[in-house]
């Protein structure tokens, strides 16, 4: 039997990676979309996700939006009313058998986690990106395409890793920092809520 998944904001590459996965899509909950989205019932917002909760609290939740804090508002919000969540990883990611991956997180095709990594709750890691060993990456961060996270980096909570950036060995990136698409960072960002571009980063 297929595995019963709700999507929590109509994004069409989780939809794609959801059938490849043969997952068995009952609907979508999004506050921008109506009737239908890739041919999956809108099943209507929030607010709907409140009242339809009878209906559907046995159908775990596959929350898609790239930003940090919205994925996390949408997780205190969704797991108030009592939704579970659905890990999905992509059958072309490469896992280490010694990495640990949280609740919640999505896996895109061509990722590479390393050995003796932490993936916590609710992160995503897209297409192409590439986690290397011992790496602690904490709740809710997204790492966009081709990024390459090196040995030994710790990334705290709702950070935002941009696309073909390099996080060089050992260094730690604090809560809710931007790091720019390009960008290398070559040592500690020790401040939170700032952006961080250039070779090596910088403030912006």
């Amino acid at each position: 039997m297929k595995k019963k998944v709700i999507i929590v904001g109509g994004f069409h590459e989780i939809i794609e990676l959801c059938e490849e996965l043969d997952f068995n899509i009952i609907g979508i909950f999004d506050n921008n979309l109506k009737d239908q989205f890739l041919g999956y019932k809108i099943l209507g917002g929030d607010k709907e996700a409140e009242t339809l909760l009878d209906s559907y609290k046995e159908i775990p939740l596959i929350i898609t939006p790239d930003s940090p804090t919205v994925r996390s508002r949408l997780f205190q919000f969704y797991s108030k009313l009592g939704y579970s969540f659905e890990t999905i990883i992509s059958k072309n990611a490469r896992i280490s058998k010694s990495a640990k991956i949280g609740e919640g997180t999505i896996i895109q095709d061509g990722v590479n986690v390393s050995a003796n990594t932490i993936i916590g709750k609710f992160v995503k890691l897209n297409t192409g990106c590439n986690v290397m060993h011992d790496c602690i990456i904490n709740e809710f961060v997204t790492i966009a395409p081709n990024a390459v996270i090196l040995g030994r980096v710790v990334i705290d909570e709702e950070t935002y890793i941009g696309a073909n950036s390099t996080i060089l060995p050992k260094t730690k990136i604090y809560k809710n920092v931007i790091v720019g698409a390009g960008a290398v960072v070559t040592k500690n960002l020790t401040e939170s809520n700032i952006k961080y571009i250039g070779i090596p980063a910088r403030k912006m």
